[in-house]
């Protein structure tokens, strides 16, 4: 049973997309739990996202051209496209926050838990095509 519960786990790992779900779920929740704790401090939303947003692109990058995509590209030539497409997710984000909790009364987490889920199948495909696309 154990083989092949190991098997299974190769298996998915094996998948790009299962590793994305896997990174960009813990990503996100690491997002959110330091978001939440700035947001805690008193600090004002849209200063506690832009604190949050640039402690998390500092591990998101790293993280998601190696163990996601597996990128043998320069980190020279991926960082801009990451950058990029990160920042149109970010501008979703800042976009629709604000809408949400200014015009529809949604407390700022639940804005932004909103806005996250959103921009994540956006977020791959930009990725997979822009970020790290090409030579692997």
């Amino acid at each position: 049973m154990t083989a092949t519960l190991g098997g299974l786990v190769r298996s998915a790992l094996g998948h790009e997309q299962v590793r994305y779900l896997l990174v960009a779920g813990t990503t996100t929740l690491g997002y959110l739990a330091l978001l939440a704790g700035l947001l805690a401090t008193g600090l004002p939303y849209m200063y506690a996202i832009l604190l949050a947003q640039a402690v998390t692109i500092s591990v998101a990058f790293p993280t998601y051209r190696r163990l996601v995509f597996r990128s043998t590209n320069p980190w020279r030539r991926d960082l801009p496209r990451f950058v990029g497409v990160w920042g149109g997710g970010f501008v979703a984000g800042v976009v629709a926050t604000p809408a949400l909790v200014e015009l529809a009364g949604v407390p700022p987490l639940p804005a932004q838990v909103i806005a996250v889920v959103v921009v994540a199948v956006l977020s791959y495909l930009g990725h997979r095509y822009l970020s790290f696309g090409g030579r692997r």
